[in-house]
């Protein structure tokens, strides 16, 4: 027969002390018991092989000690890099992280919202969140919520941690500008996104608001490809395009390798985000390089800080232009 897990009765009856004596030092209540005290249960425990349930802690607390993180799409490295410093930061500071896709899908996100909810989450962080009634209702009644690389819409009052996406939109159209680059086209994020209409705006007024052509596209290697084969037909033209993250990057490039497109002397391509895998697969991107890795600093920091309106402070983290062969 399988053993039954030992239970907090077992370890109060094994060292001689009450179940609520128990539960103290378990909640992290050491200084009120006395230390032989604490050290009799401590043994007791070790003994049992208990551990207290993480459930029945939160349902006490009101809270526990998982904080879970919802991200895009995990396949992305750059949301990987976000997902893994954020992880490794709330290691640092002793809570647990829960991963779960969300897969750019309005009604998974509501659902994974819903299980936040049932696990009492610390805090739930949204890697590029949508806009949702269920998102707006726990917005309201919760105080826990921290918006990643993607800004809340204007009337949720929650903190975010991430880039100046409209400042580093900018910062791409004015550099076109000074290069001379003609026959603009922006391959962009899903419109109802704040990070890609705050990219694609920032790019048009970088430029002075001229002609674009302007493509919707989803944050895949895929999408990339396929809208760049539409435009990169009419040989007679160098295009120059900004591309809304790494990833529809490196589509539009295989298109034009595909269709013997010269890059950077037929095309010129700008990426966004900068991921890990540039340094060894795509050493030629130029791009706009996000500190991946200083998202989880500070994230951890608005979690661990003082409640209240510390909890609402936003963290804008720098960026880059990482100029390279493609532009």
């Amino acid at each position: 027969m399988t053993k039954k897990p030992a239970t907090i009765r077992d370890v109060a009856r094994l060292s001689g002390v009450s179940t609520a004596t128990v539960s103290r030092f378990f909640s992290g209540k050491e200084s009120v018991i006395a230390p032989e005290t604490v050290a009799s249960v401590r043994t007791a425990a070790q003994a049992l092989g208990y551990t207290p349930s993480e459930i029945g802690r939160s349902l006490r607390l009101a809270r526990s000690n998982v904080v879970m993180m919802l991200v895009p799409d995990a396949t992305n490295p750059f949301t990987a890099d976000v997902a893994a410093s954020v992880e490794q930061s709330l290691n640092g500071i002793g809570l647990s992280m829960v991963l779960a896709n969300a897969s750019e899908n309005a009604d998974q996100q509501d659902r994974l919202l819903a299980d936040a909810e049932g696990l009492r989450a610390r805090a739930v962080i949204l890697q590029g969140a949508i806009d949702t009634p269920r998102l707006r209702e726990m917005a309201l009644r919760h105080n826990n919520l921290i918006f990643v690389n993607r800004r809340p819409a204007k009337d949720i009052t929650a903190p975010y941690v991430g880039i100046d996406n409209f400042a580093a939109g900018v910062a791409v159209g004015r550099y076109f500008s000074r290069q001379g680059y003609k026959n603009y086209v922006a391959i962009h994020g899903p419109r109802p996104f704040s990070g890609s209409i705050e990219r694609l705006d920032g790019f048009l007024e970088g430029l002075g608001r001229p002609s674009v052509l302007q493509f919707e596209s989803s944050y895949k290697m895929e999408a990339g490809y396929h809208q760049a084969l539409n435009f990169l037909a009419d040989r007679s033209r160098r295009y120059s395009v900004f591309c809304g993250n790494d990833m529809i990057a490196y589509g539009v490039y295989r298109a034009a390798a595909e269709l013997n497109v010269r890059v950077p002397e037929d095309l010129v391509i700008f990426g966004f985000d900068d991921n890990r895998l540039n340094e060894w697969l795509a050493p030629w991107l130029t791009t706009v390089k996000v500190p991946a890795f200083d998202f989880g600093p500070a994230v951890a920091a608005l979690i661990d800080g003082p409640s209240g309106n510390g909890r609402q402070q936003s963290t804008i983290l720098p960026f880059e232009l990482k100029i390279r062969h493609s532009a």
